[in-house]
């Protein structure tokens, strides 16, 4: 029998990945899964508490070491909650042809389940090591993240629901950073200031429906597109950001609030949000109509922006 001789360095069995490979590889995974950019404007979220938190405080310099745990644990949180929302929501993703891994199958709804009970776990843990109230703002964090995901009547598939779980995450990540900072006295700019953009969360957040209304429908969701139709929903939206923007800009022009430049800057994001949901700007391609949630999402971030100029700087963080 003739031997047939294949050449060194022509062929190589596939190397199987290694544990820590495949580990991180899921972790990559699940923190695309869970929106990084969600993930930052959460942790800018729970900064401004922070911040606001420690220009109030009586109680002198921010305990750094204490907020960096503090910080650790609120990202862990918000990481495992959506997450979990992703695990929840594959029905509705792939009917809206979303292209996260959990949809697309890269990572199995398993892996990730496991990955938030890590997740969570840590959550608990770093909170714990910073005070009782830093632990029972992360449970509570994690607990609204389950009811608005999962249960026998989860929050997030009706209308009011949806409004009162994000407003309440947001509220949860404003009064962490609070108390990751010293947990002095809930001063009127903390709790204007996190109201108000927890608010322009749960009423101006409603604008990614446009674009996802096949899948919700699919799955049973009463959002304003599914229960008004696509034009009466885009005035309800442009109507509610609006006034969100209009409230917090009055309030703290009436108040002298250290705030208002933030304020303004939602005014101005609602004007732009409320134009491009009204107009042709927004419809058509599944891309057009994301855009008024792209404007909410950039206000956000600016908002936040302009609050740490409106501070100086100065705080002790």
């Amino acid at each position: 029998m003739t031997s047939m001789m294949i050449p060194s360095g022509s062929f190589r069995f596939p190397a199987a990945r290694s544990v820590p490979d495949l580990l991180l590889r899921r972790m990559r995974l699940a923190w695309r899964e869970a929106r990084p950019v969600v993930q930052i404007i959460f942790l800018l979220r729970f900064a401004a508490g922070a911040a606001l938190g420690a220009a109030g405080s009586a109680y002198g310099a921010v305990n750094r070491p204490a907020l960096l745990e503090a910080a650790l644990g609120w990202l862990a949180a918000t990481w495992a909650v959506y997450l979990l929302n992703g695990i929840a929501d594959v029905v509705e993703d792939r009917a809206n042809g979303q292209v996260r891994p959990i949809a697309r199958g890269e990572l199995s709804r398993r892996s990730a389940s496991t990955i938030v009970g890590a997740l969570s776990v840590a959550a608990l843990v770093f909170a714990a090591a910073v005070s009782t109230t830093q632990l029972l703002l992360t449970a509570a964090m994690l607990g609204v993240g389950w009811a608005y995901s999962l249960g026998p009547w989860p929050l997030k598939a009706n209308l009011g629901g949806f409004v009162a779980a994000v407003t309440a995450l947001g509220m949860l990540t404003y009064l962490a950073g609070w108390s990751a900072a010293g947990g002095g006295r809930v001063t009127e700019p903390v709790f204007l200031f996190g109201l108000m953009m927890s608010l322009w969360m749960g009423l101006g957040g409603s604008t990614k429906d446009l674009a996802d209304a096949k899948g919700d429908r699919l799955a049973g969701r009463k959002t304003l597109p599914v229960l008004l139709g696509d034009g009466p929903a885009r005035a309800v939206m442009a109507v509610a950001a609006g006034s969100v923007g209009s409230v917090f800009a009055v309030l703290c022009a009436v108040r002298g609030s250290v705030v208002l430049p933030a304020a303004v800057v939602v005014l101005a994001g609602s004007a732009v949000l409320s134009g491009t949901v009204l107009t042709s700007l927004s419809r058509g391609a599944r891309s057009a109509q994301r855009r008024p949630y792209r404007v909410f999402m950039v206000t956000q971030y600016c908002a936040h922006i302009a609050l740490f100029g409106c501070l100086g700087l100065t705080s002790p963080l």
